[in-house]
């Protein structure tokens, strides 16, 4: 093989990106590939219950109160040679870059200790609430006790992955990117096999709880085998958990917690009101819709995700200017690819449905154009967010909660008097009031460039015109300089 050809073939193999986007596609775009068998196999009043467990089951995520988000980094700055961590803000930069691994293995232990916890507690907190919610939408469905049953063990799927996520932010922190997305590929096409043979058998609502269990499963397997690839087990007896640091940890994460909330509201809440306020019917359309977009922003953002240890890194060494450039030349990636795929779902997306004859469609035309570009504006602006807290602080609190709010108000008050096109007003409305200039400006102000040189580099991947050379954004996470192979 040429040497040429041989080194395009290492690099795909090693291409975080590429495992990255075949999980992405496969992980949120599993419902949409196998949408011809959920259409087919699954009545209405089945699909909207599922979207809305799915509802439901996003709330697990707000269970850590924060401390998933600032774990990850931490894990990272230790990763990038930090001594330790302080509960709020960076150290100066350290002059080894070599990772911590002591202070990592501590860090694993603590949190490992903190998510049992967390686990127990928030499922029973949602086994409460969320049973309570539910009891009007199984009102629709002919065998109530088999839904009771599914969402049963659809919650004790949700605790262990739950009391086990601290893998996913173990391997991510300590810049096993490439590993974390083969997980999540394996364990998706687990997922897409086990849901489209059981809703062949017509077993419905009961294939997608079983598959999503087994996904679960699977992808917290192989990401705690990916983290113990970069911090090898030792043979010494574990150690007790390290209050000190979940003490540091708290400061930032009950404000991520809080500001979580929000971002959870505006994720899931139209399907929450719909499904009160509106049809069975349109709340399969909606919550199809919703997960739809949710796919095209999902595999958008890979072109920054994959780079977010990486980020964290340059900034933790205070190479800022390196920082800026990285984030703009993939930013100005991700819009693009967000506008190439919401312009092919608008052209294809419910013309495809009908060629199958599915009683289920996305929204009509007008009302997923405004769909789309309010989740345009969110893909752009949560961006600048993550950009701004890679420096361990959380300055989204106040405006996120706020944005809630006016989210939850408005879009109750106006579905209430114009039915569906106030619950796709109400949440646009409530981001544009404030919470999206806000977040760009920090983010922008959080960092050394201009908009101009910001604007050079999106285009040609340089800060100036003799800045930092291209090859920078084209190095894998793998590669950092700090890693240890």
């Amino acid at each position: 093989m040429p040497e040429s050809l041989s080194h395009w073939v290492r690099r795909i193999q090693n291409s975080a990106m590429l495992y990255g986007a075949l999980g992405t596609l496969l992980r949120v775009g599993a419902n949409l590939i196998v949408v011809p068998l959920v259409l087919l196999f699954m009545s209405p009043a089945e699909q909207a219950i599922w979207w809305v467990f799915l509802a439901l089951g996003g709330f697990a995520n707000l269970a850590d109160f924060g401390f998933g988000q600032v774990i990850s980094r931490v894990y990272s700055y230790l990763w990038a040679g930090a001594e330790d961590f302080d509960a709020e803000g960076l150290r100066p930069p350290s002059a080894n870059r070599e990772p911590n691994i002591p202070r990592i293995r501590d860090l694993n232990v603590a949190v490992r200790f903190l998510y049992l916890r967390l686990a127990i507690g928030a499922c029973l907190l949602l086994g409460l609430a969320g049973s309570l919610f539910l009891i009007t939408p199984i009102r629709s469905l002919p065998n109530q006790p088999q839904a009771w049953g599914l969402w049963a063990a659809y919650l004790g799927s949700i605790c262990y992955s739950l009391a086990t996520s601290h893998w996913l932010l173990a391997s991510q922190g300590t810049n096993r990117v490439r590993d974390l997305h083969v997980a999540v590929l394996w364990s998706s096409l687990a997922y897409f096999i086990i849901v489209s043979l059981m809703l062949w058998a017509r077993l419905g609502l009961a294939a997608m709880v079983t598959a999503s269990a087994v996904r679960g499963i699977l992808l917290r397997h192989l990401a705690r085998k990916a983290y113990h690839r970069a911090v090898p087990l030792t043979q010494t007896k574990p150690l007790k958990p390290d209050q000190v640091l979940l003490k540091r940890l708290w400061p930032n994460a009950w404000k991520f917690g809080l500001q979580s909330l929000g971002g959870y509201c505006l994720a899931n809440g139209t399907v929450l009101i719909s499904s009160h306020m509106l049809s069975a019917a349109m709340t399969a359309s909606v919550g199809l819709t919703n997960q739809v977009a949710s796919f095209i922003m999902s595999l958008a953002v890979l072109w920054l995700a994959v780079k977010w240890p990486q980020l964290t890194m340059l900034r933790t060494q205070g190479r800022h200017e390196e920082m800026s450039v990285l984030f703009a030349r993939r930013l100005g990636f991700v819009m693009v690819s967000f506008a190439g795929m919401a312009t092919l779902l608008l052209l294809l997306g419910n013309y495809l449905l009908a060629l199958k004859g599915t009683s289920t469609r996305l929204l009509p035309t007008p009302y997923l154009v405004v769909l789309l570009a309010g989740a345009g504006l969110t893909t752009f602006y949560a961006q600048w967010g993550m950009l701004a807290m890679t420096n361990n602080t959380v300055p989204f609190l106040k405006v996120s909660l706020v944005t809630a709010v006016v989210m939850l108000t408005l879009s109750i008050v106006l579905t209430r008097y114009w039915g569906l096109w106030g619950l796709i007003l109400g949440p646009v409305a409530a981001e544009l009031s404030g919470s999206a200039w806000y977040v760009i400006r920090r983010g922008f102000l959080g960092q050394p460039l201009g908009v101009g040189q910001l604007l050079r580099a999106a285009l040609t991947g340089r800060a100036h015109r003799q800045g930092i050379p291209t090859p920078l954004l084209a190095a894998a996470p793998q590669s950092d300089p700090a890693r240890r192979p």
